[in-house]
């Protein structure tokens, strides 16, 4: 059975923009379509995204920057950079800011279709393949599984949760954190990020995780130290 995705899609272009995106729904995936990248937090703030598709010649933040910006926050999520220039020092600069593909268009639906199946049967193959370590934790559908039982997640929780678990060393900054949450710098956000990461560690705690297994970094961020294990 073909693995269904969510999906961001950033295309400014209105008709190419819905044709793509019915085309997507009409293979089981879920599809958020936005014109530029100014929408993304609008818009898609707390979407579990396993892919993004961009455009490059995008109103206002063009491919490159979002992608880049994207790929910091998001180090395992798929890119797939969609655009009309073809030179090879565009293509070069699109993997350099994080693309997992760079397609020229115009892109046949059944090469986007066969990119977005190859991503997921990689995703399904380290699913797979990752075992819990003794000790860990399992994500699955909000629910947090874990050695003392089951704790249900709410779709903020769930969003830091597995953005934690998905980053090198289990590692975030606050800037990250905030950016995920769809929140600003300011003093009010950065405490609302805290009420958050501490609703977020007692529900931890209540899954059997060990204490202080989500740590603050002072003036950093936070950083995750028990293995959890994301299921889609």
């Amino acid at each position: 059975m073909a693995a269904h995705l969510s999906i961001v899609l950033v295309e400014d272009n209105d008709d190419l923009r819905e044709l793509t995106a019915e085309a997507l729904r009409r293979e089981g995936h879920h599809v958020v379509a936005l014109s530029c990248a100014e929408e993304l937090e609008d818009h898609a703030a707390g979407v579990l995204a396993d892919v993004f598709l961009i455009d490059l010649n995008l109103p206002g933040e063009d491919g490159f920057s979002l992608s880049r910006r994207i790929r910091q926050v998001h180090p395992l999520v798929g890119i797939i950079i969609i655009s009309a220039r073809s030179d090879l020092q565009d293509k070069v600069v699109g993997y350099e800011c994080g693309a997992d593909w760079y397609l020229p268009k115009p892109v046949p639906f059944a090469e986007l279709s066969a990119a977005l199946k190859s991503f997921a049967r990689r995703r399904q193959a380290q699913q797979v393949e990752s075992v819990m370590p003794a000790g860990g934790l399992r994500l699955q559908q909000r629910e947090l599984h874990g050695p003392a039982g089951s704790v249900r997640l709410t779709l903020a929780e769930e969003t830091l949760l597995t953005a934690f678990a998905r980053a090198p060393s289990g590692r975030l900054e606050n800037w990250q954190l905030l950016e995920l949450q769809g929140l600003d710098s300011a003093d009010a956000s950065k405490t609302s990020l805290e009420v958050r990461i501490t609703r977020l560690r007692k529900k931890l705690a209540q899954a059997g995780a060990q204490a202080h297994c989500l740590e603050s970094i002072r003036s950093i961020g936070y950083q995750l130290h028990v293995p959890v294990q994301v299921l889609g």
